[in-house]
């Protein structure tokens, strides 16, 4: 991932109670509930929003905008960047070469790999379009110092765990595959 700039912020203390009770521990689980509802709230609405703005998902703008930053990445580049692997991206990157934004070719340098460049369509769109909500999630991530980043793993792991959620890659960001799967095999029934 390219370096994100830290920008100087004036940190708000966040009062968190001590456990002493039950009482104390609902308090808690009721603020930590509260704080993933408006983290999760913020960056949905901001990702439909970008969607119904510029007829690009989330995912796929991020992408987009990493490329015109420096052109001719390839899929191992955009996924170190996105912080996922390689068959995500590699759809995503699909869906944006069949809407003409995102064009693929054989490197000049070394045959067998393949280099993405925006076409004009893309590059225009990216002008147009805001910042994506994985930008500023990665900006605000990068923006904590290393014990709250410590904290903040530790935080969701344990509460991944006790979800038992996978433990493995997914979508990227507001990418649900399932629905473009879906999406796709609609519009082809439909010509």
């Amino acid at each position: 991932m390219g370096h994100v700039r830290r920008q100087e912020t004036r940190r708000v203390p966040v009062a968190m109670p001590r456990l002493r009770s039950d009482r104390s521990r609902e308090t808690i689980e009721a603020a930590v509930l509260q704080r993933l509802r408006a983290l999760v709230g913020g960056l949905g609405q901001s990702a439909r929003a970008i969607e119904e703005r510029t007829g690009v998902t989330n995912a796929q703008l991020f992408l987009l905008q990493h490329l015109a930053a420096g052109d001719g990445s390839s899929v191992r580049d955009l996924a170190a960047h996105a912080h996922t692997g390689q068959s995500a991206v590699s759809a995503i990157v699909g869906r944006l070469v069949t809407r003409r934004l995102v064009r693929r070719a054989r490197s000049a340098v070394d045959g067998r790999s393949v280099v993405l460049t925006l076409t004009e369509s893309g590059r225009a769109l990216v002008r147009r379009a805001p910042e994506p909500p994985t930008t500023r999630l990665l900006r605000a991530i990068a923006e904590l110092d290393a014990r709250e980043l410590r904290a903040l793993v530790r935080g969701l792991a344990g509460l991944s765990r006790s979800m038992r959620l996978p433990d493995q890659p997914s979508a990227m960001l507001f990418e649900d595959p399932a629905q473009r799967r879906a999406a796709r095999r609609a519009a082809r029934h439909s010509t």
